[in-house]
Parts: structure tokens; C-alpha cells; sequence
């Protein structure tokens, strides 16, 4: 295994391409899906993942950060999106592969943002957590609670830790 890292948070851009730009949504696309045991109908699925695109990806890129984990045939296993919200930085999605989830390989991939965060002075880690019981648990035992439960109409909820 090895991890990739495009870091576009300073001033140098490295633009991600069009062919891994593809394979990032598709991940998300997939592991969504893959992990939605009814907590979102067809259409709130659709809306959770509406930012898994090629091009919302390479945009959010250009002012972002992407670990991304790769198996030795260098398939996409794993990802991690850091964002910019205002002055703030957030997790935007951490995702992996189900037939790999369970080996460590999501807090690899946590430790690289969690490392991130800290090399650029920051102290307060907030990601956005889909109502899936599976991910409020994987960040739960990372240190993170929540800061606010989602209504209906939402997709998503926060969840905050201080590093």
C-alpha cells in the first residue's frame, strides 16, 4: 500500500487528473451506496453524493487536499477530501473500498488529515458525517463527538475534535 498526497492548500497547485479525478468519484459513488442500510431514500442519495463528479472533485481541488490510498497494482482503495469552508478547513469525505474497510486503512488515511491539520497550526478538526452509523462510529473512536444532529432534509451532520 501507498498513499498519494496532492496538497493544493498552499500556493503551488498540482491538478489531479481527469482518469483519478474519475476513480475518486467513483469510490464515492460506490462506498455510498455500499454503506446505506435505509438511512437515506434513492433521491437523498443521490443529493449526499452530488459532489462526487469529475469536475466538483477537480475544483474542489484546486484549493484542497486528496490522500489517497493505493493497493501495489495501484488501484484507488481509499481517499481522503480536506476542504476549504470560509477560513475553515474540513473533512469533506473519508472513503474505503468495503472489501478493505477493517484493517486500519480508514485511520490511515485520518492520521494523514489529522497530521495535516496540525503541520499548518490548527488545532480543531471539523468533518461532515453522513447519518450512516458506520462513519459516526469510525470517527467516535477517533476522539471526534458530535456537534448537532441533521433534520430530515439534511444529509449530513458535524462532528468536531480538538488535536
Amino acid at each position: 500500500m501507498k498513499i498519494k498526497v496532492i496538497d493544493n492548500l498552499k500556493e503551488t497547485t498540482e491538478p489531479l487528473s481527469h482518469s483519478m479525478a474519475d476513480k475518486v468519484a467513483a469510490l464515492i459513488r460506490q462506498n455510498t451506496h455500499d454503506v446505506n442500510q435505509g438511512e437515506y431514500p434513492p433521491e437523498g442519495i443521490e443529493r449526499l453524493m452530488a459532489f462526487a463528479t469529475r469536475e466538483k472533485i477537480q475544483e474542489e481541488m484546486q484549493r484542497g487536499y486528496l490522500a489517497m490510498l493505493l493497493n501495489d497494482e495501484e488501484d484507488l482503495i481509499g481517499c481522503a477530501l480536506v476542504v476549504r469552508r470560509g477560513i475553515k478547513l474540513v473533512i469533506k469525505t473519508l472513503q474505503v473500498k468495503i472489501n478493505y474497510c477493517r484493517k486500519g486503512y480508514g485511520s490511515l488515511l485520518y492520521e494523514q488529515c489529522e497530521n495535516l491539520f496540525r503541520q499548518i497550526g490548527i488545532n480543531e478538526i471539523e468533518v461532515e458525517v453522513p447519518k450512516f452509523p458506520r462513519s459516526e462510529a469510525f470517527y467516535k473512536s477517533h476522539g471526534f463527538v458530535k456537534t448537532g444532529n441533521p433534520t430530515p432534509k439534511d444529509l449530513h451532520f458535524a462532528m468536531f475534535k480538538y488535536i
